[in-house]
């Protein structure tokens, strides 16, 4: 993995865990960078998103939304000064899944999200927790130590 990707992946995970700890403490939050959200059921507007990308979206929708239980959000995200293609998917608990691609599609990371944490791993393990709604191991572990 490209020093690059692993900036991108540190980012987002603490982007994940700010917005959540926000969230649960009900504060407003105001981003330097806004996400711009790009609208994947247009076909003018798939035409400029490199395959890959699009190819994560379609899956997250077919596996996820299609089946209702969590909704598929594309965005053009500003990390570092680079913009970043980011799929996610929430669901109506804590957790979910992130994609994310530079400009050309080229994968930087994939993860399955809990509350404030982020699980990086390979893109078919992270893309199987759909079938199951599992999550990794590690994931568990912080789940169980908050519990206690």
């Amino acid at each position: 993995m490209s020093d690059w990707a692993e900036t991108v992946r540190e980012v987002w995970s603490n982007k994940v865990a700010y917005d959540y700890k926000a969230q649960a403490e009900d504060v407003q939050t105001f981003l330097a960078n806004p996400a711009i959200t790009l609208n994947l059921n247009d076909e003018e507007e798939r035409s400029m998103i490199p395959q890959s990308v699009l190819d994560a979206y379609d899956y997250y929708v077919a596996e996820v939304e299609a089946a209702d239980w969590g909704t598929v959000s594309a965005t053009i995200e500003k990390i570092q000064n680079q913009e970043v293609l980011a799929i996610t998917v929430t669901t109506d608990g804590s957790d979910g899944w992130v994609e994310l691609f530079d400009l050309e599609g080229k994968q930087l990371g994939a993860a399955r999200t809990l509350e404030e944490w982020t699980a990086w791993g390979n893109i078919n393990e992270i893309r199987a927790f759909t079938q199951t709604s599992d999550l990794p191991q590690d994931l568990k572990a912080k789940q169980s130590s908050e519990s206690v």
